[in-house]
């Protein structure tokens, strides 16, 4: 399984890829979430909002691309995905 980062868009964060779905709803029992729906996840990650989706997308909004794949590959361990937070 994989995970990429690359710079979003907006140039306001890193978007971060995998190549797994997400139960948005199920995660939302898991993780301190702002807001949870099925299509959309709002969290924020020791002071880094981030935002998830259920194709298994997810924007970092940090300043370095080690810092969102540090991010995600935590919360991804979080929901139980552990084999996608391996290197």
């Amino acid at each position: 399984m994989t995970i990429s980062v690359r710079l979003c868009s907006g140039k306001t964060g890193f978007e971060v890829s995998t190549n797994t779905k997400i139960d948005l709803i199920k995660a939302s029992g898991i993780l301190k979430t702002k807001v949870a729906t099925k299509h959309l996840m709002l969290l924020n990650y020791n002071g880094v909002d981030v935002s998830m989706y259920p194709g298994g997308r997810m924007i970092i909004k940090t300043s370095s691309r080690e810092e969102s794949l540090e991010i995600a590959r935590c919360l991804l361990a979080e929901l139980g995905l552990t084999d996608l937070a391996e290197k």
